[in-house]
């Protein structure tokens, strides 16, 4: 069995609610990396922050156009901070999204020996780039590498999904989030793959 067959079998047997859900769910995807090259995922990731899917596949789609694929260091530097904020990136992803350009060709950013650190470790590597948070970090972390037990409680979408699939009348609080998923390690990020599943008409989760 694969990792990811492993992770639906420990949800099955740990949640009760969970097993009831996966009865008609899709297999979870995430040991298939998403996009055509690492810094597309992480783009597209800061596209995405706090703004609603619409939005964010928009301006996606006017970097690809732009750019073609797969998004390259060059043809983001090439585009400049003025051209990504043209295309509707803010000012402050723009800026982001050409200093991650830069730091890929430079090597401060080395996405091999990213593979070399533990979880936490690796959230904290990106986090060190200005404009890159613990949410930009775990979905990078999650749809490209496949790491599989992280869990973005400050995803509001996680939280809806979550109370949807286990039937609870309230959207519990990211700190609450916690503790009430203790029992789904270590394949956390699949359990938060299957609450962007349960909300698919309002996300494309990647």
């Amino acid at each position: 069995m694969s990792a990811i067959d492993d992770a639906i079998a420990h949800l099955k047997s740990a949640d009760v609610e969970y097993a009831r859900f996966l009865e008609n769910a899709p297999r979870c995807t995430l040991d298939e990396p998403l996009h055509e090259s690492e810094l597309e995922t992480l783009i597209f990731a800061i596209i995405g922050q706090q703004i609603s899917v619409k939005a964010a596949d928009a301006i996606t789609y006017r970097l690809i156009d732009a750019v073609s694929r797969p998004v390259t260091p060059e043809s983001v530097i090439a585009l400049g901070q003025d051209g990504l904020h043209a295309l509707g990136f803010t000012k402050a992803k723009a800026r982001t999204s050409f200093e991650l350009a830069e730091a890929i060709l430079d090597g401060t950013i080395d996405f091999e020996h990213l593979r070399t650190l533990d979880d936490d470790a690796a959230v904290a590597y990106l986090s060190g780039m200005w404009g890159i948070g613990r949410w930009t970090s775990e979905m990078f972390l999650m749809f490209r590498h496949g790491r599989l037990d992280y869990w973005p409680t400050g995803d509001i979408a996680v939280r809806r999904g979550f109370a949807q699939i286990k039937g609870l009348d309230t959207i519990p609080a990211p700190e609450d989030m916690e503790s009430m998923a203790d029992h789904l390690r270590p394949y956390r990020s699949v359990a938060a793959w299957y609450c962007w599943v349960a909300l698919r008409d309002e996300t494309n989760f990647w």
